[in-house]
């Protein structure tokens, strides 16, 4: 019996932390740190450490900060605190334990990666989510808030001076939330209407929203490979990867916007927005290697 209370309340902070995306945080900011260096030292294990907790304490403090909107929406009703699974004391508790840990921890690798770190909770946890409810622009720091990351990684490996490759990556994963927003948007337009989040939806029909987001979608990833094609980022056996699975992405993510008509196509293309993500940082990683 207390074993399955225990792994009832390890799922709850799970759920809490929301532990993959805080994982894909994670990801991308060890991403940073093998963009500037091959080499793998103390400072990878404190940076995987550090900014994984820093994740898990900034999500623990949005479902604080946002507990009563929450109740109101489908997509987020069933998280731990509107279904009364902890009380919010006990969730402040841990988002701050967590987010003081991550940032000692990065402190023990160098200020800069310490204060973006610090920078990047300000970001979320302060500007992104008063804005949400002001205006649709809070997109914007939303989305950079995915872009800091890889800095804190790439700083603490030592780099000091951006490199072609650190910049191109942090601009392709701001790029990269907005059409992962608008998805989100497509599929729970009334639920962020009914929470009072500020939304353009009111203004654009749900056929416009997807247009925006394949247009971005080609953009950015084209972007992506007109770089990397120059030489100015991946070796040629990884554009070889890169090219034609960027190609049957775009043609598959395509018919799941335009051709396909049930209600699991939404899902698949969200799923695939990140898909995409973690292959890239995939790429990244291995051409540190090569």
């Amino acid at each position: 019996m207390n074993s399955l209370k225990t792994g009832a309340k390890l799922l709850t902070v799970t759920e809490l932390v929301r532990f993959r995306l805080s994982a894909a945080v994670t990801l991308s900011a060890v991403t940073g740190y093998f963009i500037f260096t091959a080499r793998v030292e103390a400072s990878l294990v404190l940076l995987i450490t550090g900014v994984f907790l820093l994740a898990a304490g900034a999500s623990a403090l949005n479902q604080y900060d946002e507990k009563d909107l929450d109740i109101l929406m489908g997509r987020t009703g069933k998280r731990p605190l509107p279904l009364g699974k902890i009380k919010p004391p006990t969730a402040l508790a841990i988002s701050i334990a967590l987010i003081t840990t991550g940032i000692g921890l990065l402190l023990f690798i160098g200020i800069i990666p310490a204060m973006l770190g610090l920078l990047n909770i300000l970001l979320y946890n302060l500007i992104y989510t008063r804005l949400k409810r002001i205006t649709s622009l809070a997109v914007i720091p939303g989305s950079a808030v995915g872009a800091i990351p890889p800095l804190i990684g790439f700083t603490a490996a030592g780099g000091i001076t951006p490199k072609a490759e650190i910049v191109l990556f942090a601009t392709f994963l701001f790029l990269w939330q907005l059409p992962h927003f608008w998805l989100i948007l497509v599929k729970y337009r009334d639920d962020y209407q009914k929470a009072g989040f500020k939304t353009f939806s009111s203004k654009v029909s749900d056929a416009q929203i997807k247009y925006l987001v394949f247009g971005w979608i080609v953009c950015t990833t084209s972007l992506l490979v007109v770089f990397s094609v120059r030489g100015l980022v991946f070796n040629a056996y990884l554009n070889a990867v890169l090219i034609p699975v960027n190609a049957a992405f775009i043609l598959l993510f395509y018919r799941l916007l335009f051709r396909q008509y049930s209600s699991n196509a939404l899902r698949t293309a969200y799923i695939m927005v990140n898909a995409f993500g973690l292959l890239v940082m995939a790429l990244f990683i291995l051409n540190a290697f090569l």
